[in-house]
């Protein structure tokens, strides 16, 4: 099974599971992590179902947009479903290969995103090229590393491997992107990594 298989047949249950209120209270809360600003062009970058989709119109305002990125079209389905607003497009894709022009984005938000990608280096590289000079990229988990890690080493399927890089790897690994002034926040209920273009 693939990743994309394995991932669109979870969008049901995944939609599910982070419908429920305490999970969207506790998004809220965490979503000011994303330094989001009114106007801006966003990439949500494995959007999944499009749990962020109301977090960042009401963030961005009228004059910002953002795009749904996932390449399991399950998720864009659950995704498409929760708004018609015409601030977003929605694109099955692939983040190692993004479908996307070069300097599109004020932001790119990877939500549970970075453990699932095969070539972190090749990705960070297209998340770079798609951000405007001097955006910025959000690399964010609700959990710390280790919790994460564990969390996936103990489940079926295809993410059984998928893990975060250490914190010195990722620092590297975003330097060689070309980003620069990097960020990187590892503590039990969060993970989060900012990096400018």
């Amino acid at each position: 099974m693939t990743k994309s298989d394995f991932f669109s047949g979870l969008s049901t249950s995944w939609d599910e599971e982070h419908a429920r209120p305490e999970e969207l209270e506790k998004l809220r809360r965490f979503a000011v992590h994303f330094r989001l600003t009114p106007g801006e062009r966003v990439l949500d970058a494995g959007c999944g179902s499009g749990r962020l989709i109301s977090l960042i119109l009401e963030a961005v305002g009228a004059g910002g947009s953002l795009v749904e990125l996932d390449f399991a079209p399950g998720m864009i389905d659950r995704a498409r479903g929760k708004t018609d607003d015409d601030r977003v497009t929605f694109q099955v894709g692939d983040v190692h290969d993004l479908p996307l022009p070069d300097g599109d984005f004020d932001k790119v938000i990877a939500l549970a995103l970075l453990p699932h990608l095969d070539d972190h280096d090749k990705a960070l590289r297209e998340f770079h090229r798609v951000l405007k000079p001097g955006g910025l990229l959000v690399i964010a988990h609700q959990m710390g590393r280790d919790i994460l890690d564990r969390h996936h080493a103990g489940s079926s399927g295809p993410v059984s491997r998928d893990l975060l890089p250490k914190n010195e790897i990722l620092s590297r690994l975003l330097v060689s992107a070309g980003f620069s002034a990097s960020k990187i926040v590892d503590e039990p209920d969060r993970y989060l990594a900012w990096a400018r273009a």
